[in-house]
């Protein structure tokens, strides 16, 4: 049976969206220790954009 061109699950259940192992924990943790870090320097220079924008 397909419902609106996708085909229905087979018995074998869901497919998993990807194959490989994930990557090591301290990979991940500094991947987020990255974003995190350039989240905070993206907000410093807003704040520093908004109060020299302010002073004007």
């Amino acid at each position: 049976m397909v419902l609106l061109g996708v085909p229905r699950q087979g018995r074998r259940g869901r497919l998993p969206l990807s194959e490989t192992a994930p990557a090591p924990l301290w990979k991940r943790l500094i991947w987020m220790a990255a974003i995190w870090a350039a989240s905070v320097a993206v907000l410093g220079v807003v704040a520093f954009v908004i109060r020299t924008w302010l002073r004007l």
